[in-house]
């Protein structure tokens, strides 16, 4: 495959080892249907791990299969699933320093000039950068549920995909807007909009129907969800806030049970995986953008007004104390402040670092240089 040939070639020296008469092979469970972009990023790992070890560690993918994503945190930690897509948020009482590094994505809309960069992209790589270098609270939490983190992938930065121009502030009142969490449905109270709390399988017709105006969802999960047709109008910079899952999640007996080398070996292909995932929600936002600017798609995009964007900004400056305090008295998050804090500074980093990134390959061996070979493999996950 011509996205793993660089990274692979450059790390099979150092990890292959010869092929046993067996192959051991790993479940990869995800509630993510076949031709998604997460089976797809399964996928590429799949590969990409096989040829990392000649064939001595194979992984099984199982979309839409053996766990569904309610089902992933206890298929876990069961064993059914050796490696799963782990949507921490389904989890509160489970995973909350993960969740708290999660929610407070929207930080981004604070950063001067974020509009036309990679916001998702960055965010994955700033946010596993954080959960394996700086944050141990997060790693005891999956440990606690026998799992180990490997990898983010993300979406990008969530939208108001609707049926008519919603842009300004003044659109907003009495607007009806489908949300899946709570930073959502607290940013629609706050700029004048009624949030929906609604399955994802009830979307489509809803909006079909007319019982919500817009929904917020990345611009991409639109048209997986089969809604593009539906929408006309789509407007960008607003709410924000980007969905990270951890993307290859290991149970911790599987992850126990292999060699340093093998532990090496799949750090290198869910660098691949994630990379993959995270740029193609990248370039397909980019890419339905060039196709409405040609005329291909009948859907308009729009940024929001300045008094739209400006009650947006203040919303996150308040929010952000409030998800902090949220943490602490529910879950016992104590160093709320002093994580925002470090990812705000990795944010910083990884801004930089994928500004000129344009290709998955090149993505995934900033994952391993700058992340996942600074981890300990003899201690990490055990």
């Amino acid at each position: 495959m011509k996205t793993l040939t660089r990274l692979l070639s450059a790390a099979a020296a150092a990890v292959m080892v010869a092929a046993p008469a067996t192959a051991e092979s790993l479940r990869f469970g995800y509630g993510h249907p076949p031709g998604s972009y997460f089976d797809k990023g399964a996928q590429s790992l799949a590969g990409a791990l096989k040829e990392l070890t000649a064939g001595e560690l194979e992984v099984e993918t199982f979309p839409l299969s053996l766990v569904s994503l309610a089902e992933t945190s206890d298929g876990l930690e069961s064993g059914i699933a050796n490696v799963g897509a782990l949507m921490t948020t389904m989890f509160p009482a489970e995973y909350p320093h993960a969740n708290l590094t999660m929610e407070v994505s929207m930080i981004l809309q604070l950063e001067d000039g974020m509009e036309d960069e990679k916001q998702g992209v960055l965010y994955a790589a700033a946010m596993t950068d954080f959960i394996l270098n700086k944050c141990p609270e997060c790693n005891d939490e999956f440990a606690a549920k026998n799992n180990v983190f490997t990898s983010g992938a993300a979406s990008t930065p969530y939208a108001l995909n609707c049926r008519k121009p919603v842009n300004d502030l003044a659109d907003m009142a009495g607007a009806r807007l489908r949300i899946s969490g709570g930073y959502w449905s607290r940013w629609s109270q706050a700029v004048g909009a009624t949030p929906v709390t609604m399955s994802g399988n009830e979307m489509l017709e809803a909006l079909s129907q007319g019982v919500i105006d817009c929904i917020v969802l990345s611009v991409p999960d639109v048209f997986n969800f089969g809604m593009g047709d539906l929408v006309t109008d789509i407007t960008i910079g607003v709410p924000g806030g980007i969905y990270v899952a951890s993307f290859s999640q290991v149970n911790k007996d599987t992850w126990a049970g292999l060699s340093v080398k093998n532990r090496e070996a799949f750090l290198r292909a869910a660098a691949v995986g994630a990379a993959d995932i995270s740029m193609m929600y990248e370039n397909g936002m980019r890419e339905k953008i060039r196709q409405s600017e040609a005329g291909e798609i009948p859907i308009k995009f729009h940024r929001p007004t300045e008094a739209l964007a400006k009650a947006s900004r203040e919303f996150v400056e308040k929010d952000i104390a409030t998800l902090v305090a949220y943490f602490a008295e529910k879950h016992s998050v104590t160093r709320g402040d002093e994580m925002v804090s470090d990812l705000r500074e990795l944010v910083t980093k990884w801004r930089g670092l994928v500004r000129d990134v344009t290709t998955p390959e090149e993505l995934a061996d900033l994952y391993w240089t700058e992340i996942f070979a600074k981890v300990d493999l003899e201690k990490h996950g055990l």
